[in-house]
């Protein structure tokens, strides 16, 4: 039975209430100063490591079956292929669009990562209980399928080092040329590759210009001017032919010295900085008064390359998050049906080849209402934990120096192109291909719902530990575009959803 177009707009919006509410709930007890940043942060680690696992562990074992695991391939590729975009599209703002330096490669970072955690599972456990999906068990098939998503947005981010590159901005000490310079600058460099004779008989034929003035001893210092001199009384007694070839050598030697000194001074510019961890000492400078650092000196970086064991390891470190082990645990207690039995009830095994519990119930049932108990706090904590960000974002001092065009081509980008994309592609593969069958209503409802949700608030926290000052304010200006529009176009993506699965 269809809806009308009023009812599937409702059923669209219904869940943005809850989440709003949360989110509002979470703004005022920051602004109150109940909640202050280091419960934040404990409620952020319970519910990174302890509830989602839980959520993640307890869905997929009553989800998942050997005739649905296919589906874990096809969530993959279309989680990819949407990442693979917003990294495109966010490299293209860079490129037109003015970005401040802070904020260079935390916007790929950003067109990569989405909030692929709670939002999509608010938005399942609402309307995954009423037509057109099948009730609870649609409500952990979706959590199921979620959990897909979060794997590949958290193996990218943190074990295969996504998250460096928001280190990058702060490393960075020179200024962003404009677009004109930067593109003209690349276009001459691939014109001097192409040909590279004309280039230098350009800058043959172009005069060099020295400056009249200058306090550096050196070619134009005091040295180089008594230099000058002895070499015009020199020049007098030389005829004028040979006067003009010795002027010539002359300005073309000089030239070469000043470019010379222009290339050591841009490798000065790039060499490291010193750590301000390290011994006024260590600078050149006289200091006799001795201070206590609360931090060690950073050391030397090694010059030895790490073996291959070490970077295997260092790459499998990384994998070891809670979330990726209750996936890794979960997957096998799913498919396995004498494992899938200790847990749930399976047929033909539960009661049967596995005796019950004297309450009746699966011998390890225990395990999984314990696993769905915990999991019951990882939304609503999460969407408090994105109220209370929002409420401690900075307000630029100066509205008129803000990025506003690249602010708002994000926000496009993310929540307008990216969900235009994932409707035709979702479309495309449920109509050409097997991977997104019609009677998976749930697994076409969710992969359009992921493609229109705004970037993930992890990148705040991890831009404010690199940063020294501990600021984030040009990702956070993006973040709160994103979280203000994201009631109404977030419902205009879930009613696109809910009318193409009806």
């Amino acid at each position: 039975m269809s809806s009308t177009a009023g009812e599937i707009i409702y059923k669209a919006f219904s869940p943005n209430l809850k989440i709003l509410g949360c989110v509002v709930l979470g703004y005022i007890i920051t602004k109150q100063g109940l909640f202050t940043a280091a419960s934040a942060k404990g409620v952020s680690i319970l519910s990174l490591n302890v509830s989602l696992p839980a959520l993640i562990f307890s869905s997929i074992v009553t989800a998942f079956t050997p005739d649905n695991i296919s589906a874990f391939g096809s969530l993959a590729v279309v989680a990819i292929l949407y990442q693979v975009l917003g990294v495109v599209l966010a490299w293209l703002i860079r490129e037109v669009f003015y970005v401040p330096r802070d904020f260079r490669w935390g916007i790929l970072v950003m067109g990569c990562c989405s909030n692929w955690g709670n939002l999509p599972i608010a938005i399942v456990q609402t309307l995954g209980k009423s037509a057109p999906f099948n009730g609870q068990v649609d409500v952990d098939l979706g959590i199921a399928y979620d959990s897909v998503f979060v794997l590949i947005m958290n193996t990218c981010f943190f074990p295969l080092g996504l998250h460096k590159l928001c280190a990058l901005d702060f490393k960075e000490t020179k200024s962003v040329p404009p677009f004109k310079e930067r593109w003209g600058g690349r276009i001459a460099s691939w014109k001097q590759r192409i040909n590279p004779r004309q280039t230098l008989r350009h800058d043959e034929e172009q005069p060099v210009e020295l400056p009249e003035e200058s306090g550096l001893d050196g070619p134009d210092g005091p040295e180089g001017a008594a230099n000058d001199l002895s070499e015009k009384s020199q020049d007098d007694d030389v005829p004028g032919e040979l006067k003009k070839r010795t002027v010539r050598y002359t300005s073309g030697s000089i030239g070469r010295k000043t470019s010379r000194q222009l290339s050591f001074t841009s490798m000065l510019e790039n060499t490291r900085p010193i750590p301000p961890t390290a011994p006024l000492d260590a600078t050149g400078q006289e200091n006799t008064t001795h201070r206590t650092y609360h931090e060690p000196p950073t050391p030397a970086p090694s010059i030895h390359k790490a073996s291959i064991w070490q970077k295997v390891h260092s790459l499998a470190s990384g994998f070891l998050m809670p979330t990726t082990i209750a996936l890794v645990v979960a997957l096998p207690c799913a498919l396995i049906q004498p494992l899938k039995a200790l847990f749930t009830q399976v047929d033909g095994w539960t009661g049967g080849r596995i005796p019950n519990a004297p309450d009746d119930k699966p011998p390890l049932s225990f395990v999984l209402e314990t696993a769905v108990f915990l999991g019951g706090i990882t939304i609503p904590s999460a969407l408090i934990l994105l109220g209370a960000s929002i409420a401690r974002l900075e307000k630029p001092q100066k509205w008129r120096e803000l990025p506003i065009s690249s602010i708002v081509a994000m926000m496009v980008a993310k929540m307008i192109v990216l969900p235009v994309f994932g409707i035709f592609l979702v479309q495309g593969l449920r109509d050409h291909t097997s991977l997104y069958p019609r009677e998976d209503k749930m697994r076409i409802f969710l992969s359009i719902i992921c493609s229109g949700t705004p970037a993930a608030v992890n990148q705040l926290v991890v831009t404010q530990l690199y940063n020294p000052e501990g600021t984030a304010h040009t990702l956070a200006m993006n973040l709160a575009l994103q979280y203000a529009l994201m009631p109404v176009l977030s419902t205009a993506v879930a009613a696109i959803a809910l009318y193409i699965v009806e």
